[in-house]
Parts: structure tokens; sequence; C-alpha cells
């Protein structure tokens, strides 16, 4: 024990989530930060009502441990991103010991790695720390292994991608284990600098025995302070998403990512968010519809009761004066044929009046976007404020148009927009403000305005200025990214290109 004097215990009682069946105590690792702090997995001390920590022994199983700490619900927290549901994402827990521990030969603490420790060099050996039980028999007893990290390389075509596991892999020394039940926890060690690089997660069975930790790096802000990490707001319920629809389009046919997709089938789908704003009409990005035979919307998006539509070309309509060339004017409009049925979980929003000023960076708005960050998508909703077009400009140079377009930023430790198309609401008048059209990573997030759209969006589709100056419909077509528009009347072209004139068959 004075070799590992920093390992501690972990017993769960009975009717632990871990143990349905409510009969078994059983037990996990951790790690002493300090007298007062032991750092282990979240999922060791989800929903217990409370855990014993135990330290200074090398059979965590006895039951007469010299130290053996109670701990009630109240003071242990875990990572306000994990969820049981999902294996190792988050999987961090802290327990804070209203009686310090004392320190002596056999009971201690260690250190962390600092923030910018690098993970990715397989060549470096670190010691797993665990009390796993053997062959899922006999006593919870002290054990060791040395591993090697599994390069990026190797991890990538093993194991599902994750932004949150390594794995490690090495030679056993303990009776051909390496990682067993009851190892959850536990730290792991580099043999370097003695300090903690990881912690022990699970082990994947199917892949030789290879071990899965929480790289420390990650988690040094929550461990230092846990309120320091803002919670992901809930999923939103179906009635609070009723304004919300769902686009899919085929990825073959979009205009916008037909070189992206240029070996893609019919049957490979985008996905995005669009706006219901009455009860045929709903709004959404214009490059996610661009050249599109048909799309599906799905109303009640967040129910079992979804409804899915399909809607063909006749029945989208684009700006006239989006181009694949830049961001301003990038939306679109979607008709139904026949009026969606309102109910507690499908709805309008209202569109703010044409008058609507949105310049003012203290006024909070409410974005609404699907994101990815506990390891599943979930629709929820942020509250942020707009940013002056000034500082937006200088940090995402060319691609933003000041005159026709807005940005706000988000905490992007709380996830960011995963989808274009949702729709940004005001605090103030609960009425549809913008439209969230794309992100770039660590910049500013563009959104369109709805107010100078008004008149595009209200008017109908047989309005007069619809038509060109021959009085025959308006044809539209993005012939390539250089090609600004193009006006086609049977034997006359009228172009706008960067390059040259194009032809319109």
């Amino acid at each position: 024990m004075s070799q590992a004097k920093f390992v501690a215990g972990i017993h769960i009682p009975a009717n632990h989530p871990n143990d349905p069946n409510g009969k078994v105590t059983s037990f996990c690792t951790a790690f002493i930060l300090s007298k007062t702090e032991i750092i282990t997995n979240a999922h060791c001390v989800y929903d217990a009502p409370y855990v014993y920590v135990v330290a200074g022994t090398k059979v965590v199983s006895d039951a007469n441990q010299k130290i053996k700490i109670k701990v009630e619900k109240e003071n242990f927290v875990y990572h306000p991103y994990y969820s049981h549901l999902i294996f190792g994402a988050f999987d961090i827990a802290k327990i804070t010991l209203k009686t310090p521990l004392e320190f002596s030969d056999t009971v201690g603490s260690i250190e962390l790695v600092d923030k910018n420790y690098k993970l990715n060099n397989p060549s470096e050996v670190v010691t797993a720390y665990g009390y796993g039980v053997l062959k899922n028999i006999g006593p919870s007893i002290l054990r060791r292994c040395d591993a090697n990290y599994i390069s990026d390389v190797e991890r990538a075509n093993t194991f599902k991608s994750s932004q949150t596991l390594y794995f490690t892999t090495g030679e056993a020394t303990n009776d051909g284990a390496i990682l067993t039940p009851g190892d959850s926890g536990g730290p792991v060690v580099s043999k370097t600098n003695s300090k903690i690089v990881g912690i022990t997660m699970g082990i994947n069975g199917t892949t030789g025995g290879r071990g899965a930790f929480l790289p420390i790096t990650l988690f040094l802000d929550f461990i230092r302070d846990p309120k320091s990490v803002k919670p992901i707001p809930p999923p939103l319920t179906p009635n609070e998403a009723k304004f919300i629809a769902e686009i899919t389009a085929p990825e073959k046919f979009l205009t916008a990512y037909k070189e992206d997709f240029a070996d893609a089938d019919e049957d490979t789908q985008l996905q995005f968010d669009a706006i219901i704003f009455s009860k045929t009409e709903i709004l959404t990005c214009a490059h996610g519809v661009l050249g599109a035979p048909y799309v599906y919307v799905t109303v009640n998006k967040l129910s079992r009761n979804a409804t899915k539509l399909k809607v063909t070309e006749d029945q989208i309509e684009i700006h006239e004066k989006y181009s694949l060339s830049g961001l301003p004017f990038d939306i679109a409009k979607i008709t139904f044929k026949e009026p969606l049925e309102f109910n507690d979980n499908v709805g309008s929003i209202d569109l703010v009046d044409k008058d609507y000023k949105m310049n003012d960076p203290s006024e909070m708005v409410t974005v609404y976007s699907d994101v990815v960050l506990d390891g599943t998508m979930r629709t929820r909703r942020y509250d942020t404020k707009y940013l002056d077009g000034a500082k937006c400009k200088p940090k995402l140079g060319a691609v933003f148009d000041a005159n026709h377009l807005m940005c706000y930023t988000l905490d992007e430790s709380m996830g960011a927009p995963a989808t274009f198309g949702g729709p940004m609401i005001s605090k103030k008048n609960n009425k549809l403000v913008g439209m969230t059209l794309i992100r770039y990573s660590g910049k500013p997030i563009i959104f369109q305005p709805i107010a100078p759209l008004l008149d595009w969006i209200r008017k109908p589709k047989n309005h007069p200025f619809r038509k060109n100056i021959l009085g025959n419909d308006l044809n539209v077509a993005s012939i390539s990214h250089f090609v600004r528009r193009v006006i086609c009347d049977q034997t006359k072209v009228f172009a706008i290109s960067q390059s040259s004139t194009t032809i319109c068959e």
C-alpha cells in the first residue's frame, strides 16, 4: 500500500442501478486527490443514496476496514454531461469528504498532469491500478498493470470514435487479466512523471482485453471546480419544439453539396431544421433544398407520433437573390398542398415585425438546435446575445456580410448547433427573429435575420414581381459555385457571372 497509497476503494450499496436485483454490494476504484477530494467514475456513484470510501487497504471487499467513510449523495457530484445510458461519455465524479483523511505511509494523494499533457505517444508506458475481481470470483484485491497507448490509427480501426475515450494495451502482470470488474474509476499513472493521466472506465472484451480510460486533461476544470462546468440544457419536450420541423433531403441532388457527395446515392440523406410559421408554410435554409427534386418534412419530430410528409420541388421556393457564392438571402419557403393539423405538439411561431431592430447586443434571444455533446443528438435551446457586426467581421472574414447577416456566440462547453435552419426567438416578444445558417469551429455562428425578408416571406407565390422583364416566370438556377444568377427565356439569356456568360439549355 505504500506504493499505491493514493488508491481508494468505493463500496456501492445494494439497490444501486449497477445491481438491479438489490442484493449485492458492488465495488469500484478511485484515487485520492487531497485529504477531502476523491475522484472516480460517475457510473460508480450514479443514483446511489450513499457510498463508502475506503483507503489504506489492499483488499477493498473486506468487511472490517480501518478507514471507511460514509458519504451521502449530496457530497458527490458527477459531470453534468454524463449519461448512464452512454458508455464512456464524461464518466467522472468527484466525492468530497466532510471528515479529512489522515495521511500516513499507506494513505496519501497524487498529482494530476497539466492541461497541455499529450496522450498520443504509443511508446509511453502507463500504469493502471484497480480493485478488480479476477474471473468474477474472489476478493477485490488491489493490482496494477503496465500498458501502452494505442496509436490513433489503430484506435480508429478498432474502436468507435469518441471525444473522450482513449485506449491502452499491454501485457498483463496479474494472472493473465488486464482489467476486470471493480477496476472502474481507478487511476492511470504515467511512468514518466508519476502523475495521473487518466481514469479507468472499462474493458472491451472483444479486442483482446484492451482497456478504456478517460484522459484527465479533458476534466481538469471539472475536478478543480465542478460548478464551473455549466450543465447542458435539457432536451426539449415535443410541446416546447412544436414549431420546429425537420427536413430530410437526398444529398445526391443538393446543389450546394454536389462536390462533397458526388458519389452519394438517393438513399443518403442530409438532415436539418425548419420553422413552421403557418399551417401551410415553413422556412428553412436555401442551401439545404436547392436542387432537390423532393424532400421530406417531419413535424412533431420529438414525439413518437411524428408525421413525415413528402414535398416536391414545385412546393419549394428559393429566394431569388440567393447565391452559392455567399450566405445572404440563404432562405427557402416550403408550401404544403394540404394544411398541417395543429395540436399540442405541432404549431407555429409568429414572425417579428418589419421594423424590428437587431442591433442591441444586450438583448437576449433563444436559439433552438440539434446538438451532439453527450453522445447522442438532442434538440435543445440556448440563451445568447447578438454580437456587434463590427466584432463579427474580423473573426469571420469575407464570408460574413454585415449588411445582410448577423452573428452570435455560444459557450462551446454547452455544445453548439449541429444542424442549420433552426429558429432564433426573441425573449422580449417571443417572435422569430432569425434562422441559424452556419457555424465554423471556434468562431461566431452566422444567422439570417428575418425582419428584412418579411416582404419575400409573406408575398404569395404568383406575386407580379416574381415575373421577369419578358413576363415569363422567373427561372432561377444555380449552375455552379461561380455563377451567381441565371435568368432564361427561350432564346434570351441574362447571366451575372464572375467568369463568363453561361448558356441555359
